[in-house]
């Protein structure tokens, strides 16, 4: 039985449609991957032998002596992070996917350096997925080309100096997170999501720690975080959409997945790099300023939490953004989203504490998350109670909706003042009538290390 390696999904309730939904194994020629099979293979080989290797005690390599790495051409049912291990100790590790987020990881470093937006990097795996599974033998959109980023993006020394940093220590990361799992003699026929995800935290702690080690922080786990949920949530809904007919089907479904990139998890990444920060400091000239800096890349990951986690309204809002999302529309723009709480951000695009009172008097309060691409904005509401959705426009700087809650629906407007939205909302045709909300920006900062 395979196991899926640290940080892809682990979907056993709906493996097969998972797989079939994935396979972007026709993406390259199978003499590229050959050629990057053997390349890498001596590349992975040499960084365990000369990298991990050596920071491990002596009792970490009496139980990992007999671990093997192989590069094989793809995995058995050619998903693009398709990382895993077999139950005799050997980590395969695919260049199909190895090829995959290494473009991924170029294309968003090209695109970052020349003031584009590099969210465009994730919309093109939502939209190489739904190709994917509409048109089984088609061809599919090419990375660089379908993202307007040059063939020779790599020899660019800001691009390549990224590139090899974040993807790099991805893979530094990936490995000792399977070395954790072979380590702990983890079971990997385990039905049970609960201890599986806390099987995944305790490779993820080793993981860390091996980093520490060695005095690497691994840098582009976030996007690789990123990008993998994406996918899933592309992938795999339009998969299941004939299985579960009903939003309250689909939510029931998400909620039972045994998903890796839980808030649990991504809570205890912040704990152990925060914990560590000084540590991976101890090598930069201003040890106190880095030091700073990591653990504030480690908060990153628990501000992040609840929208790749457990967040229904974010992947659902997130896949209807997507959906409707064509090949053209990922060539290189300017940001027209960015990270919550920037200062580049535009209006309408975020995460907002939402209070809105009825025209009758009662008030309620619950997270508001917006998308906005250009002029089109998707999004949802929610407070563990209520669950709603909204998708509208702007025009002249105003924001025209539609809202959509259990049965009930209606149109708003919303105007942007600062950081606050404020606006009405109706029944039917309506804008106005039902109450009117306003809304307050959650400053999320990231400051990158």
């Amino acid at each position: 039985m395979q196991r899926y390696l640290a940080i892809a999904l682990v979907i056993t309730t709906c493996a097969g449609a998972t797989v079939f939904g994935q396979n972007v194994s026709r993406l390259y020629p199978e003499k590229k991957l050959q050629a990057d099979a053997a390349r890498w293979s001596e590349q992975i080989q040499a960084e365990y032998r000369d990298t991990i290797l050596p920071q491990l005690t002596d009792e970490e390599r009496s139980v990992l002596g007999g671990v093997k790495i192989e590069v094989p051409l793809s995995a058995p049912n050619g998903d693009q992070f398709s990382f895993y291990a077999d139950d005799k100790g050997t980590i395969y590790v695919p260049a199909l996917s190895l090829r995959f987020f290494s473009d991924l990881c170029v294309a968003n470093a090209w695109l970052n350096a020349h003031g584009y937006d590099g969210t465009s990097v994730r919309d093109y795996v939502g939209v190489l997925l739904r190709e994917a599974t509409l048109s089984p033998r088609a061809p599919l959109p090419p990375v660089f080309r379908t993202l307007g980023v040059p063939d020779n993006a790599r020899e660019e020394s800001a691009v390549a100096n990224r590139v090899d940093r974040n993807f790099g220590n991805t893979i530094v990361f990936l490995l000792a997170h399977e070395l954790g799992h072979s380590l702990k003699k983890h079971d990997t026929h385990l039905g049970d999501p609960i201890q599986k995800r806390r099987q995944e935290i305790e490779a993820d702690t080793f993981a860390i720690e091996v980093m520490r080690r060695i005095g690497q922080v691994p840098l582009g786990v976030e996007f690789w975080f990123d990008v993998e949920h994406i996918g899933h949530v592309q992938g795999i809904r339009r998969v299941a959409v004939g299985r579960f007919p009903t939003e309250a089907e689909w939510q029931k479904y998400l909620a039972s997945l045994d998903h890796p990139v839980s808030k649990e998890r991504l809570e205890a990444l912040a704990v152990e790099i925060e914990r560590a920060s000084n540590s991976f400091a101890r090598n930069q000239t201003n040890q106190a300023e880095w030091s700073a800096r990591f653990k504030s890349w480690g908060q990153y990951f628990r501000l992040s939490a609840p929208q790749w986690s457990t967040n229904p309204i974010a992947q659902t809002a997130e896949y209807e953004r997507v959906r409707d999302l064509h090949v053209e529309d990922l060539k290189p723009r300017k940001a027209a989203f960015t990270v919550p709480g920037t200062q580049q951000e535009p209006d309408f695009n975020g995460l907002f504490a939402l209070r809105r009172t009825a025209a009758q008097g009662g008030q309620d309060r619950m997270d508001l998350l917006l998308f906005r691409m250009g002029n089109d904005v998707t999004g949802g509401y929610s407070n563990g109670k209520i669950d709603g959705f909204i998708q509208g426009d702007i025009r002249d700087g105003v924001l025209h909706f539609t809202w959509r809650e259990g049965n009930a629906n209606g149109h708003g407007v919303a105007q942007a003042q600062g950081e606050t939205l404020r606006g009405t909302w109706g029944l039917g045709e309506s804008e106005q009538g039902a109450g009117e909300f306003s809304a307050e920006r959650q400053k999320k900062e990231r400051r990158a290390p």
